[in-house]
């Protein structure tokens, strides 16, 4: 297989990139700020999209201003959820992440109640193709899908620039790094935490449906290997890095396509088995640091 090969095979795997990106973000949003692995992101994000695909199915809504209602809707059920549930419980890191799995069979049972067992349908954002030419060699890649990537690194972009330029930025920074000592400095650390998983839920809202918008299939079971993958990211990326599970995400759709190349049979074989390694190398992941606590 030639390079150009390689390169339009790239090309093709740029929307799932920024779908890994903006999920893997999500989670390490409300890890950082929370301290909880919030495993409960991809039904509730799936629930966005179908809010969407009901609006544009029902409502006849546009599929722009579907997009922001599954949002609207994920943006404020993360923010309840910290403020109701999570927030208000004093128990350990391991009891909230038992909180986010027991969350999955409730939204598992009420999904299916709600919207019905019937996949919905979503249309693409840009219908077609963009063509160009690098030498004499002509690529391609579709316009939605170009458009999910862009969008992807254009929303991932402002939050890192929020992060690290603003004053809620710089909240969220000093809750990650030690919430008792923020909140004595004055930082309302439940406002943050709640903040973030309104944040983190609405970043895998928007992954969900660009992702129903590029197959354009709406169903349960439609971020399942997205979830699995980001937690993959996150933890090869390093937990205690903002940005390094991002980069993690970036690097696994584009290295599952290249492992695709040499067999596509064994590509997710050899996938885990990479991270496996990374793992066992660097525990702490790529980009983490390791943590010394003073006695």
């Amino acid at each position: 297989m030639d390079l150009g090969s390689v390169f339009q095979i790239l090309l093709h795997t740029l929307p799932m990139v920024g779908i890994m990106a903006l999920s893997t973000l999500g989670i390490t949003l409300t890890f950082r700020a929370a301290n909880v692995a919030n495993f409960a992101q991809s039904v509730l994000a799936t629930i966005g999209a179908f809010v969407a695909a009901w609006m544009f199915r029902e409502w006849g809504a546009s599929p722009w201003l579907a997009l922001f209602g599954g949002i609207g809707v994920c943006f404020a059920v993360g923010g309840i959820i910290d403020m109701l549930i999570v927030g208000n419980l004093s128990t350990s890191s391991v009891g909230r992440v038992m909180i986010t799995l027991g969350l999955i069979l409730i939204f598992t049972a009420v999904t299916p109640m709600i919207f019905g067992m019937i996949p919905y349908n979503l249309p693409r954002f840009f219908p077609g193709n963009f063509n160009f030419y690098l030498g004499e060699r002509s690529f391609t890649m579709t316009r939605n899908g170009l458009f999910t990537f862009g969008l992807a690194g254009g929303i991932i972009g402002l939050i890192f620039l929020a992060l690290n330029l603003t004053k809620w930025g710089l909240s969220v920074r000093a809750t990650a790094s030690n919430a008792t000592v923020a909140s004595m400095m004055g930082v309302n650390t439940r406002r943050i935490t709640a903040m973030s998983w309104a944040i983190s839920s609405a970043c895998a809202a928007l992954a969900a449906v660009l992702l129903g918008a590029q197959t354009t299939v709406v169903n349960a079971e439609m971020l399942v290997s997205v979830q699995s993958l980001a937690l993959l990211a996150f933890v090869m990326g390093g937990l205690s890095s903002f940005y390094g599970p991002v980069i993690g995400a970036l690097l696994i759709p584009i290295t599952t396509a290249m492992l695709a190349i040499i067999s596509g049979l064994w590509a997710n074989v050899f996938l885990y088995t990479l991270v496996l390694l990374v793992i066992l190398l660097r525990p702490n992941g790529i980009f983490g640091k390791k943590t010394i606590e003073k006695v």
